[in-house]
């Protein structure tokens, strides 16, 4: 009965076993593609493509280098022709010639979503790959897409696991049934196609067990689990029968041949004692039937009681005999049981007190023998680091009198240090009480080595994730925020993520875009990947314009969330803003100087053709002074200093008695309409001073004197001359004053006194300052 009760929880825990393996290794093949997806979305949302796939390319090269990098994988740009731009494996110069033809890539394009493709060949390199591709969208549609591809052998990795016995193995299957990845001699299959029964028996379930021949022609006992989230994909994980048969047969001989021997023993002895006295035989059958029949120590009690007390000694020693002989067989039976729980490979046995006893399979294993082993000798060979954590947990388990399972590093016979757990199970007596302590002890090295790895590539996703400057966020269906990075918490005016996590995203949305921003966040747990704008207002008060690509996620839960990929653009906005003002201020401009050149040659008087020329040639090169600096200003204006600098400089020569014009007066900003005004104003004052006034001759001087008045609403500006001919008023009004009039007054709105005083020329104007100043001086300076 013991080697049965062993033999069926043996086999159960096999099967537990593999279904927990299935489901264990499906939702680590999830987590792989998922956080390969995240590291594809955050590159799809470089800067350096927003103005097109061919714009930056360079720039986006490197960035892809970084997240191949990050990924162990490499990385391709793909664009709508479906033709690959780069690779990170090949240098930039080298544009690799091939197509991504591949129907998961096309389907990318034409559902603007996430795709992972079937086992196919890579169009770069020529080997078998799995293709994982993101849409990079731009203003509502696909330009380009962003792949990464798997190798089977990683695949192949990410499933062999330490904790499958000789005969399991694991296998990965696409949506065709063609095996993507093996646990082990991955070579030799991968590329097959799984069996039709298996296919058949699997169809329309998520999970479940079956049984039948696999392609290496074994008959097998097996599990299966769909991998969450990539249609098709199957994660089967399954046993030999002749290996898993063979792996219990030693056991359940042991334990009949280790009873039936102690029952022969204790049948000899009842037959020699027969033939000195047949008076209590019939009591002893009893006894030694309720032995064979392995009813156990209750059985074998009852059978005793009927004939306890004997005249022979002899039958009475005989009658103790017998009895141990069944407490021994039902000891047997339960630590049978336990070691089939256990899962023994390589087994130990302790006293109740933990006191190491014996062990089959540590000699082996570390080269300690028995003797070396006993007591706390094992712990020689465990790793200095993990003594401590381990003689804690043994002493909790001695406390607690429950099963417990420890994880250690071991020298082995060659030296190295291998990774093992052990799993310690109470043996309790008819009172409950612990007779001693079994345990069974595997290897989980590869399985340990596989976690570092998974470790320092989330780790390394990480890096990405904090250090890439586009917010990265993940939101639940319900509108929380569950996680962002540095630079998204820098942009909400966030210290840290306990300021944010948990909280609605909608209150950092300005009123006016919630309602927009809630419909396409549920679009997007619906399924969507979606690009949108919306402003935001911080913690602090700032409000920024955010542009965002959010793409489905499927959260723990299950539930599907959104993980966006949000970035500010804020400035870029403003100079797209400023952009469009300019562009509409030099159409204005431009128009205003035509209107004025066409004044200019009709006003002009045409005395001769030289005189003409040169003086529309002036009149023209006064305005394109003025436009050169409103362009060096951008447009928004010039300081009043510069005008009259630049205009009274085209006429001006220093002399060895110093310059012939003086200019005083505070710095003020001219808005661009006055400027041009201005300018003309002062190249007529100083084409006149040059032609008939002070700067006619080597003596004359010119002051140019500017102020505001004290309420600061007027700004006047007088042009004084000295030094140069004698001064009478004109008996006829002149082109250039005429043009000063009209411009002051017509288009200033402001007056001109001209004095004729025979020592020199003056012209005093004054302006309204708010029709010629720069409101903003900010954006002046």
């Amino acid at each position: 009965m013991g080697a049965w009760l062993a033999m069926d929880s043996y086999q159960h825990a096999y099967t537990d076993r593999r279904r927990e393996a299935a489901r264990a290794l499906a939702v680590a093949i999830e987590r792989e593609i998922t956080n390969r997806k995240t590291t594809l979305l955050a590159l799809a949302a470089s800067p350096h493509l927003d103005t097109g796939v061919g714009s930056d390319l360079a720039a986006f090269y490197v960035h892809a280098r970084r997240a191949a990098a990050a990924v162990a994988s490499p990385v391709s740009l793909i664009g709508p022709d479906l033709q690959i731009l780069i690779d990170s494996d090949r240098p930039f110069e080298k544009v690799p010639s091939a197509t991504a033809a591949d129907a998961a890539v096309r389907a990318v394009f034409t559902a603007e979503r996430f795709g992972v493709s079937d086992l196919q060949v890579s169009p770069v390199n020529r080997q078998p790959v799995v293709a994982l591709t993101v849409p990079v969208q731009r203003h509502g549609r696909v330009i380009a897409a962003v792949s990464t591809r798997i190798a089977p052998d990683e695949l192949s990795h990410l499933l062999a696991s330490p904790q499958f016995s000789p005969g399991t193995v694991a296998t990965l299957t696409d949506s065709h049934g063609v095996i993507l990845a093996r646990s082990s001699a991955a070579e030799g299959f991968v590329g097959q196609r799984v069996p039709d029964w298996y296919t058949q028996a699997i169809s329309g379930q998520e999970s479940g067990l079956t049984a039948g021949r696999t392609l290496a022609g074994e008959q097998a006992e097996i599990a299966f689990q769909r991998v969450a989230g990539i249609a098709g994909w199957t994660l089967t994980v399954w046993d030999s029968v002749s290996a898993y048969r063979a792996s219990w047969r030693p056991l359940i001989m042991a334990l009949l041949g280790g009873g039936a021997m102690v029952l022969a023993l204790a049948l000899t002895y009842a037959m020699w004692l027969s033939r000195r006295i047949l008076h209590p035989v019939t009591a002893l059958q009893q006894q030694a039937e309720a032995v064979a029949s392995g009813g156990g120590a209750e059985a074998l009690a009852l059978s005793a009681q009927k004939d306890r007390v004997s005249p022979i000694a002899e039958l009475n020693h005989l009658s103790a005999a017998i009895g141990r002989a069944g407490a021994i067989i039902a000891a047997s039976e339960r630590r049978s049981q336990r070691l089939a729980e256990a899962g023994a490979v390589a087994l130990w046995r302790a006293t109740a007190d933990g006191r190491i006893i014996e062990s089959r399979g540590w000699e082996v294993l570390t080269a300690q023998n028995a003797d070396q082993l006993r007591d706390n000798g094992w712990l020689e060979v465990v790793h200095p680091d993990d003594r401590p954590s381990i003689q804690a947990l043994w002493r909790q388990a001695l406390a607690e009198r429950r099963p417990k399972e420890f994880e250690f590093r071991v020298r082995v016979r060659d030296g190295r240090w291998v990774w093992h757990r052990s799993r310690a199970v109470p043996i309790l007596n008819q009172q409950a009480g612990i007779t001693e302590w079994l345990g069974a002890i595997e290897t989980i090295h590869d399985r340990k080595l596989a976690e570092a790895a998974l470790s320092e590539r989330e780790a390394r996703l990480r890096a990405v994730f904090e250090t890439t400057p586009e917010c990265i966020k993940i939101v639940a269906p319900d509108g929380r925020l569950l996680e962002m990075n540095s630079a998204g918490l820098c942009m909400v005016e966030a210290a840290s993520l306990s300021d944010v996590e948990g909280g609605p995203v909608l209150d950092m949305i300005v009123p006016e875009h919630r309602a927009e921003w809630q419909a396409k966040h549920g679009r997007v747990c619906r399924g969507e990947a979606l690009r949108w704008e919306f402003d935001i207002i911080g913690l602090r008060g700032t409000r920024r314009h955010m542009e965002t690509h959010a793409t489905p996620l499927q959260l723990p839960d299950g539930r599907i969330g959104h993980l966006g990929i949000t970035r500010d653009i804020t400035e870029r906005r403003a100079a797209e803003e400023r952009q469009d003002l300019l562009a509409r201020e030099v159409d204005h401009r431009a128009k205003n100087v035509l209107a004025v050149v066409q004044s200019v040659l009709r006003l002009t008087p045409a005395q001769d053709v030289t005189s003409f020329t040169q003086a529309v040639e002036a009149r023209v090169a006064a305005l394109a002074r003025a436009h050169s600096l409103l362009a060096q200003g951008g447009w928004v204006g010039a300081d009043l200093h510069t005008i009259i600098e630049k205009e009274v400089a085209a006429y001006c020569i220093p002399e060895t008695s110093g310059t012939p014009v003086s200019l005083s007066g505070p710095r003020l900003p001219i808005a661009p309409y006055a400027v041009q005004s201005i300018g003309m104003v002062l190249h007529e004052l100083a084409t006149n001073a040059v032609k008939y006034g002070a700067l006619s001759v080597p003596d004359g001087r010119v002051q140019v004197v500017w102020r505001l008045d004290q309420r600061g609403e007027t700004l006047h500006l007088a042009w004084v001359e000295t030094g140069g001919p004698p001064v009478t008023s004109p008996s006829r009004r002149g082109f250039g004053s005429r043009l000063i009039d009209a411009t002051i007054r017509g288009q200033l709105g402001g007056s001109v006194d001209w004095g004729w005083n025979p020592r020199g020329l003056t012209c005093s104007i004054a302006l309204p300052f708010h029709r010629a100043a720069v409101h903003n001086m900010a954006a002046a300076a």
